[in-house]
């Protein structure tokens, strides 16, 4: 068989590739360390809604950007919201600026934030100590960027749990761990 040999893509699910990728980032300059003179946005998309929320101004959190990302990552069955750690947005965060370094500009795609106790019983499979119970975790998607390559992602910019599904992405900040739903 003739095989085309071709530059390795972003996307490329090969070991080497991504390697290379997360050695780039983690020798870049800390992302908020040249926050000075912009704000840092998450642009999120939640129930077909887009938002793009200012959170981090002159490389501290902003009270107002954070308090309307705890209500975007709300629990909306239950109509609850609560203060969600800050470390998930800035793990969003920083995934989205690195697609972005890329040329790759697209929301995140909120599937569940927050849950209460009685919304993650009525979820089947969700775990019974869930980390979206304590406001530390959130099912997401990018459009046009596969799962596996995401998880990846998700952990080079600090997430601790990540679990990998068919139609989104778990990442939540508690403790390290890894699995597929």
């Amino acid at each position: 068989m003739n095989r085309q040999t071709s530059e390795p893509s972003l996307f490329d699910p090969s070991r080497r590739v991504f390697i290379k990728s997360a050695l780039a980032l983690s020798l870049s300059a800390p992302l908020y360390a040249n926050v000075k003179e912009k704000d840092e946005v998450l642009n999120v998309i939640r129930n077909g809604t887009s938002y793009k929320i200012p959170f981090v101004r002159n490389g501290k959190i902003e009270e107002e950007g954070y308090s309307d990302l705890c209500r975007i990552f709300a629990d909306v069955r239950a109509g609850v919201a609560v203060q969600m750690d800050p470390n998930l947005f800035m793990v969003l965060s920083k995934a989205q600026q690195w697609l972005s370094s890329n040329h790759i500009n697209r929301p995140i795609i909120l599937t569940s934030g927050y849950r209460t106790e009685h919304t993650n019983n009525s979820i089947e499979g969700a775990a019974f100590n869930s980390m979206h119970l304590y406001g530390k975790a959130a099912d997401i998607k990018i459009e046009g960027i596969p799962s596996d390559y995401l998880a990846r992602l998700l952990r080079m910019c600090g997430g601790s749990g990540i679990g990998i599904y068919s139609s989104f992405v778990h990442v939540d900040t508690w403790r390290e761990r890894a699995w597929r739903g």
